[in-house]
């Protein structure tokens, strides 16, 4: 009888048991150039999310994302916005480029996820927090950012260039929940 007695709370908790489990995708970075003073210009990066995220047996209970918006202008200050898209064409390797006349007709079923001003010669740490979209997203193999650039301000004085926002170490955080209820059977008195 000593000895069952282990077996069946050891069942009892791990029936009762889930763990929290938190995921990180790769970091990725890119720069989005601005080419035209005008009108913004348009990166469309892709992530790929990790396998462990898109496990049915899983509960999504957060998805945030971290990065450091970079402006190396000494002399502009730009305007940086970006969406999210459960849809799109560019890979993790290779980013796609518009301007506000070819967008991707997805582009209107983005969600927005920031819109700010970086002065110049800053660096800007970014949290993106949990959203529906997201925690609908976390279950894709690869999801899509669109991000717009374009000069807000300027300030007299050299060095001007490059004129480009700089997406630094851009991480996708996904926590999970994990549930044991099916193990009872493993690790019951008749599993054993």
């Amino acid at each position: 009888m000593n000895r069952l007695a282990p077996t069946l709370l050891c069942s009892l908790l791990v029936t009762a048991c889930s763990a929290e489990v938190a995921i990180d995708s790769d970091p990725i970075s890119t720069a989005i150039p601005v080419n035209s003073i005008l009108e913004p210009t348009y990166a469309e990066v892709a992530i790929d999310l990790p396998a462990d995220t898109q496990d049915l047996a899983v509960l999504v209970k957060e998805v945030t994302a971290t990065l450091t918006v970079v402006n190396p202008s000494n002399v502009f200050t730009l305007n940086a916005s970006a969406c999210l898209s459960l849809t799109g064409t560019a890979t993790p390797d290779q980013p796609n480029f518009y301007t506000p006349r070819n967008l991707p007709p997805y582009y209107a079923d983005c969600q927005n996820l920031m819109s700010a001003n970086y002065g110049p010669n800053t660096r800007t740490d970014t949290t993106i927090p949990s959203s529906e979209t997201f925690l609908k997203a976390v279950r894709q193999p690869r999801i899509w950012f669109i991000v717009s650039n374009t000069i807000s301000n300027a300030n007299p004085g050299p060095g001007g260039l490059p004129l480009e926002i700089r997406l630094e170490n851009a991480v996708l955080h996904v926590l999970v929940e994990k549930n044991f209820s099916g193990l009872e059977g493993a690790l019951g008195i008749t599993g054993l």
